[in-house]
């Protein structure tokens, strides 16, 4: 795969600190940017489910597998996303594996070093019963006026759609060059804000120890993302646009 990488953009949003502290409460524990140390913030550490349980709870996602919600401290909104455990066979999995609240801080950080938005991480938590990893929870800065990608259409505002386009194909050359891949590179995953397009939903991503193992990957994300566009919410034009955008930036982009 020849990819041609563009020169180093200035990410709009703030650079993260590297000073993330740890710290532990009970079954729980994890870490967190310092820069958010308040005594609000350590008391949803110790209890990262209160959002989800007072009375005039802002659940933004419930299912099986996760729920999202909103909460407020220092002045700032938070997303509060909770990682929810099937069995005690999946539970058992987990030992093996980092969590997906982890993973998520830990490739937030990874992107704003590199230049890519994404979401802002704050802290993750993580909870072990009886020795065995079990529910975790990621806390992020809440993203205002935010659109997603899948809300566009052949017939949005052509600027709009190429502005988008740009952007997810900039990301995917910027991931190829530090071998890392999304895992699950569609629309909904890439949120169009005032300060630009910024990339979410980072359970999958991995960092990749060879280039030919990147490469498998990243084809994977393309063929999501076309996917997409030709099948999963078809919009013709919008497809071809992206496709054209991919072969220019030295991706292979699978047949129709």
């Amino acid at each position: 795969m020849t990819v041609r990488y563009p020169p180093n953009a200035k990410n709009t949003f703030s650079r993260l600190s590297d000073d993330v502290s740890e710290w532990q409460h009970g079954s729980l524990c994890g870490h967190f940017f310092s820069r958010h140390r308040s005594p609000l913030l350590e008391h949803l550490l110790k209890y990262p489910d209160a959002p989800f349980l007072v009375a005039d709870a802002c659940i933004l996602k419930a299912d099986i597998k996760t729920a999202l919600a909103l909460t407020s401290f220092d002045g700032k909104q938070f997303v509060v996303k909770r990682y929810n455990v099937a069995n005690i066979f999946h539970r058992t999995r987990l030992t093996f594996q980092i969590s997906r609240a982890e993973n998520n801080f830990a490739f937030a950080k990874r992107l704003g070093e590199i230049g890519v938005p994404s979401i802002q991480p704050v802290a993750w938590v993580q909870e072990r019963v009886h020795g065995l990893r079990a529910r975790s929870w990621f806390i992020y800065e809440h993203i205002n006026d935010e659109m997603s990608t899948s809300a566009l259409t052949d017939q949005s505002d052509v600027n709009v759609i190429d502005h988008a386009l740009y952007q997810m194909t900039r990301n995917l050359v910027v991931l190829h060059k530090n071998r890392l891949s999304h895992g699950d590179m569609k629309p909904p995953n890439l949120l169009q804000t005032r300060e630009g397009a910024v990339l979410i939903d980072l359970d999958a991503m991995r960092q990749h120890k060879s280039q030919r193992q990147c490469d498998r990957a990243i084809a994977k994300d393309v063929s999501r993302w076309i996917r997409w566009w030709r099948s999963d919410n078809p919009q013709p034009m919008i497809a071809q646009k992206s496709e054209k955008m991919l072969k220019n930036a030295g991706f292979e982009v699978p047949a129709g």
